[in-house]
């Protein structure tokens, strides 16, 4: 069986030019399952009050993130915070990124780039499922 993976390709301003792709521009993270789960742990953790890794990581395996936390069947199982308006909490994830949480979807901040991607979460759904099934 081969290992699932899921490339990101992250640009900053000028990554097109008139003579094609700056490729000094583009960020490229390679995450596999687990590199996945941690990023989610992470997430949950600061979109929410859990912070024991061990019953998020469980969660996760059994259900997904939807709109208002983490789902397991139809039962929401750890909500996250109710946010309003353009507020968002933020947690250092590694050397190179930090996680913020906001209502609609997870932004990650490139320190190096400082550049602020967000990803919807119908494209979180998508790739959790890709990696862990259908749920």
């Amino acid at each position: 069986m081969k290992k699932k993976q899921i490339l990101f390709a992250f640009t900053s301003k000028g990554w097109v030019n008139e003579y094609g792709i700056d490729f000094n521009k583009v960020k490229w993270f390679l995450f596999d399952s687990s590199e996945w789960m941690n990023l989610m742990v992470a997430y949950v953790k600061v979109s929410s009050d859990e912070k024991n890794d061990t019953n998020i990581q469980n969660k996760l395996t059994e259900g997904k993130v939807v709109d208002k936390g983490v789902k397991v069947k139809s039962k929401l199982v750890i909500p996250f915070f109710n946010l309003s308006g353009d507020m968002y909490v933020v947690t250092d994830y590694s050397s190179e990124m930090k996680l913020l949480y906001n209502e609609k979807s997870l932004g990650i901040f490139l320190k190096d780039t400082k550049d602020l991607v967000q990803i919807g979460r119908a494209d979180i759904i998508k790739i959790h499922e890709y990696f862990f099934g259908t749920n």
